[in-house]
């Protein structure tokens, strides 16, 4: 069955061929009753995510004032279709799937497959004139308050404006897309996001910043755009290596490299030095951003495929689908950083809030060795704006067992083992900010003490563990399962 599994997980092109392997286990439904976009498509949403291990992705064919057109949401929205996506059975763990993903990680095994733009599935049909993005998505509020529709998860492709010829350069990001009219949207990022530093150099330069904006995609491309790699580093290359698969591309017809077989692609360009305001936007953390100036893109072009599906995504107080799909692609790539230079860092949990609040196990090398990892933490290229709360533990506790952790903070947390930093770089969209772009760092040393530390006279009880413990634990619920049936 993992054979099978993986076979298919590697034959995936598409988000049609994904959600046709997540239908055939359980794991997508057509909801053809007839809905409203608000709220209908918004709660149906919430109320799959409050299943974070199985909720299944939802196709809508049948949206009141869309006549024919189909929106899908949840298609990474439970760890049963991540541990899919992967090649996994469902009900494969948190950890497992950690593991997984950080075996998998770089670039170094990837397959880029060319198609020429004749063949593209994505270019089925071609819009250059009389543009209205109103007739093509079939949009909605994400939130109640926001401030106008949003493309929640929408990949976006762009060339860096000073070197556009070099491949790892050319970034693909998710950045929250609000439309402003028919044939425009405006862009929000931030200075440490590749974009962000694209959106500077073409305005400092004057050079022109053209973008292909992706709906959806290849489910392993859409984990990977919001995933923090380096600058260099390609993201078609990395969900490529991952997938252990060709990533098919394509040319737009502004000369971006794009996913061949994307549902919808928005071509646009940058006005350079253009602001428009932007937001509010129920976002990540749970609250409402503010309003803001932000970058204009024109919209020059749009392609599309007969029939396509329109993906979007809840994004709000968790759990929701955001969660799930970045929170082990922010965990990764922080774990890999951190090991370069500190082998005994055994694994990083950064699911909360897009690591708002992360959770570290390393093996103890000294004194304090653990303050020194989460020191080395905040500046990896993730750590530097969105590490707020660091929780450092012991080797032997699981960061993904919450129950472990909080064992971990009752009885090896000392007063002086909390570090308060204040006056940080921090993402502006942290409602606990007092200033937007400026906040604390806490980080808590749960780790056990080690000369010249005090050790105390407690002499801690040592459980069982390891694979024999989790493979009794498999039988026992295999055995519970048989005596269900």
């Amino acid at each position: 069955m993992m054979q099978d599994l993986a076979k298919r997980s590697r034959s995936i092109t598409s988000l049609r061929d994904f959600l046709e392997l997540l239908g055939d286990a359980g794991q997508a439904i057509t909801w053809s009753e007839r809905v409203m976009p608000e709220p209908d498509v918004r709660n149906i949403a919430v109320a799959a995510s409050r299943d974070a291990n199985g909720a299944p992705a939802i196709v809508f064919d049948n949206i009141a004032g869309y006549p024919g057109k189909r929106t899908a949401v949840g298609v990474h929205g439970s760890w049963d279709n991540i541990a899919l996506l992967l090649g996994r059975p469902k009900g494969t763990t948190i950890r497992e799937l950690f593991f997984e993903i950080a075996g998998r990680w770089g670039d170094a095994a990837a397959q880029i497959s060319i198609v020429p733009e004749g063949q593209a599935p994505v270019h089925e049909c071609r819009i250059e004139s009389g543009i209205n993005l109103y007739d093509v998505l079939p949009v909605f509020r994400i939130n109640e308050y926001d401030g106008g529709f949003y493309l929640g998860k929408a990949s976006v492709a762009s060339r860096d404006p000073e070197d556009p010829d070099n491949f790892g350069k050319q970034n693909v990001g998710i950045y929250r897309l609000q439309l402003q009219g028919p044939d425009s949207f405006t862009l929000m990022t931030i200075p440490s996001h590749d974009m962000g530093r694209q959106i500077m150099a073409a305005e400092r330069t004057g050079l022109p910043l053209k973008i292909a904006v992706m709906l959806g995609n290849h489910p392993g491309l859409a984990v990977f755009a919001a995933t923090p790699i380096g600058y260099e580093e390609s993201e078609y290359s990395y969900a490529s290596a991952m997938m252990g698969a060709p990533i098919r591309l394509t040319k737009s017809g502004n000369g971006i490299d794009i996913l061949a077989d994307s549902e919808i692609v928005i071509e646009a360009e940058m006005q350079l030095g253009e602001r428009v305001l932007e937001g509010p936007f129920g976002e990540f953390p749970g609250s409402y951003s503010g309003v803001r100036k932000a970058p204009i893109f024109k919209v020059t072009a749009i392609s599309h495929r007969k029939n396509p599906i329109f993906e979007n995504i809840y994004i709000g107080r968790g759990w929701t689908e955001h969660d799930t799909l970045i929170g082990l692609h922010t965990s990764a790539p922080i774990y890999a950083q951190l090991r370069q230079n500190f082998p005994e860092v055994t694994a990083v949990n950064a699911l909360y809030q897009h690591g708002l609040t992360g959770i570290i196990s390393v093996k103890n090398r000294m004194a304090g060795f653990a303050k020194t990892v989460a020191l080395r933490a905040l500046s990896t290229p993730h750590g530097v704006m969105y590490l707020k709360n660091l929780i450092m533990v012991d080797a032997d506790v699981d960061p993904f067992d919450l129950n472990q952790v909080m064992w971990a903070l009752s009885t090896r947390t000392r007063a002086d083992d909390i570090i308060v930093l204040l006056n940080m770089p921090a993402v502006p969209i942290d409602p606990s900010a007092v200033v937007p772009g400026k906040g604390h760092r806490l980080i808590i040393d749960a780790t056990s003490y080690l000369p010249p530390d005090p050790v105390g006279e407690a002499h801690l009880v040592t459980p069982p563990t390891g694979p024999d413990i989790d493979e009794l634990s498999k039988k026992i619920r295999a055995m519970q399962l048989g005596a269900l049936q």
